[in-house]
Formats: C-alpha cells, structure tokens, sequence
C-alpha cells in the first residue's frame, strides 16, 4: 500500500540534514558573539610594568565550535596565562571582591600576601587584587540573545527546506 506524499516528504528530510550546517554555522557565529562581548569587557593593563604587554589578555581571546552526532558546542576561551587571575581576582582582595564572578567555579584565594619586584628592582608586597571578570559576564550578558539568535537561525532554514 502505498502513502500518498511520501517521496515528497522523503526528500524534505532529507533536506533537513542541512540542518546540522545551520546549526553549525549558528553556533560559530553566536560564538563569535559572545567573544566580542569578552573583548569589550576584557580589562585592559595601564600599568607602568614593561614586562606586560598592554592588551594582551585582549588579544588572547578565541572560539572554537566542536560538532558531533550529539551536540554542537562553541567555546570561547582565552590560554593566557594570567587570565585567572585577572577574572577571579587574587589573595584576601579578591576574596572580598569578586562580584560578577561565574557562582560554578569553586576559587581558593591564598590568605598571605606576598612580594613581587619591578622592572626597576624594588620590591613591594601585595595582597593581591579584585576580580575583574570579563569572561563569564560576557557570556551572562549574550545568553538570551544567542538562544534566541540560534532558534530564529533553525528556524529559517527548517523553513527553507520544508517550503
């Protein structure tokens, strides 16, 4: 017995497999998205220090989408070194000050402070410093938006293949 539509309806799933693309594609540019808004957030060193280089924690910001069977998954992370320290804040300072902070990442703050030396020689002891988070905020900030951007980018092309 035969039902009426169905290569029809066959080739129309088959279309949707485009779907996976879209996701994709989606997926990478919201990521990108949410980078940007990490780059605008991310704190830029003012210092008198030579030895840091002013807006390298800015320019250590990346994406990367991974795609498999099971999900699409884009990540927007930095491998700067110092980036922690910048997000978490450190020592007793940041311990008390450490608003904005992700509420899923247990941080441990040493207790003592410590000395550091400068580009001229001196020495001074610190406490260490506020957080200055700019990576979970920035993802906080887009979340509607890319969830949103993401069903409305389905959306279309579900709309695409089935009209």
């Amino acid at each position: 017995m035969a039902v009426n539509g169905v290569q029809n309806l066959m080739r129309k799933l088959n279309e949707l497999g485009s779907v996976e693309s879209a996701m994709y594609k989606s997926v990478k540019k919201q990521t990108e998205v949410v980078r940007g808004a990490a780059v605008r957030l991310c704190p830029v060193y003012a210092g008198p220090w030579k030895f840091v280089a002013r807006g390298e924690l800015k320019r250590s910001i990346y994406t990367e989408v991974e795609q498999n069977a099971d999900a699409t998954i884009g990540c927007v992370y930095t491998n700067a070194a110092h980036a922690p320290f910048v997000e978490f804040g450190t020592g007793p300072i940041g311990q008390s000050n450490h608003v904005g902070i992700s509420p899923n990442v247990p941080v441990s703050y040493t207790q003592e402070a410590w000395v550091w030396m400068d580009d001229e020689g001196d020495f001074h002891t610190t406490k260490g410093q506020p957080a200055q988070p700019f990576m979970y905020p920035a993802l906080k900030s887009m979340e509607k938006h890319v969830v949103n951007a993401i069903k409305s980018d389905l959306r279309a092309e579900i709309k695409k293949a089935g009209g």
